[in-house]
């Protein structure tokens, strides 16, 4: 039998923290190509009832400015977060049409984020390392001391209110 540990931490990084400017950038960057692509997935679905899905998305925006603000895999995860939104919104649709009575209405379109917004950024375990205690991020040099040891799944940064998570 194999027994499987979920490890988490969480590090708070407030506005004194020399990786909140990294952080800051990075949140703002996955709020900007979040919102294109799912400009470009509504007015899609908008005026041709067609769901651009991540494989299509993603090759139409790898060369655009704000796919290229973030690293590679972190524009593919947020992408890819928005693929999950909208599989979420048709699904929900689904069961609305069978029962209405578990909704207060119809289920919306997945909303954009605010324009000074930021939004979660994932990084990969081929982004993030950990090396004697400490985690590295993609194109920064700075470091973020750790207690977690071993092989990494993701590493998120989720803005809440003031801090990053």
């Amino acid at each position: 039998m194999k027994i499987i540990v979920k490890r988490v931490e969480q590090i708070q990084i407030n506005k004194n923290h020399e990786l909140w400017p990294y952080c800051d950038e990075i949140c703002f960057a996955a709020k900007n190509l979040y919102n294109y692509a799912n400009y470009i997935t509504r007015q899609e679905f908008i005026n041709d009832k067609k769901w651009i899905r991540y494989r299509k998305l993603n090759k139409m925006l790898k060369e655009h400015e704000t796919y290229k603000n973030l690293p590679a895999q972190t524009a593919q995860q947020t992408l890819r977060l928005l693929d999950r939104n909208w599989k979420s919104f048709f699904r929900a649709i689904k069961e609305w049409k069978k029962d209405k009575g578990k909704f207060n209405g119809r289920p919306n379109l997945p909303k954009y984020k605010k324009k000074n917004g930021r939004s979660v950024a994932i990084f990969t375990n081929q982004q993030c390392k950990i090396k004697d205690g400490h985690l590295s991020f993609p194109k920064t040099n700075l470091k973020l001391k750790t207690r977690i040891t071993g092989k990494l799944k993701e590493v998120r940064i989720i803005p809440k209110g003031s801090v990053y998570v």
